[in-house]
Formats: C-alpha cells, structure tokens, sequence
C-alpha cells in the first residue's frame, strides 16, 4: 500500500465514522498532516513516513460527550477496528482504535460540544 492509499482510507474511515456517530452535521477535516517524515526533527531522516488527519463534528444542541464516545466505539468495533475505551477523567472520555498498523483516538468533553476523531497511518516507505 502507497503512503497516498493508507491516507485516502484513513480520511475516509474518519469522516465515515464521524457521520455515523452526528448523523444530523457534516464533519470538517480540521487537519491533514503528511506525509511526515518521523525523524525530521532530529535529522535521522529516514524513509519511513505518515499522515495525520483530524476530523471533528458534534451538534450543540446535543452535547453528551459520554453517549457520543460510546456510540463511536460501537461504530469502530463493527467496522472491524479494536477499541480501548479508557476512563472518563476530569470531564474528558476518549477512546483508542487500532487496526492494520492504523492508530486512532476519539476524544469529547463535557465542556465542549465536539467529538475529535484523529487517527494515523502506518508507517508507509513511500519515498
């Protein structure tokens, strides 16, 4: 698989997930970091690289962080991704995803309407 390819499916694994979980929003790539090389800032450049995306959603007339985060993780469980969920602290709920080399969190707040859905790809010699 492409650098271009494992790219392509995360963005669309995110965005997918984000409109699973806040049917009524559209989803907004915040970020979409890549390819980067691992070692750029220590000069141990070397050929392996990532990407990094961001998507956010949430509806604020709806904000419930905690149902929001256990209805991602279901949605991750069946498209096939393993999740940790780890525990609600200070008013923060997140949950870990992994599948095929693929890395993944989700994090709401209780004092933001958002859900964050960040993941990373692989490391992929593409260069």
């Amino acid at each position: 698989m492409t650098l271009t390819q494992a790219r392509n499916f995360l963005r669309s694994e995110l965005v997918a997930v984000a409109e699973i979980v806040v049917p009524a929003q559209t989803p907004a790539v915040t970020q979409d970091v890549g390819p980067a090389s691992q070692g750029a800032l220590s000069d141990d450049r070397g050929l392996e690289s990532v990407c990094t995306i961001t998507v956010e959603t949430g509806d604020p007339t709806s904000p419930d962080p905690e149902a929001l985060i256990s209805f991602a993780a279901e949605t991750l469980e069946a498209r096939g991704w393993k999740v940790e969920t780890e525990p609600a602290d200070d008013g923060k709920y997140r949950v870990i995803a992994r599948r095929d080399g693929y890395d993944l969190a989700v994090e709401a707040r209780s004092t933001d309407w958002r859900i964050t859905f960040t993941g990373q790809t692989p490391y992929v010699d593409d260069l």
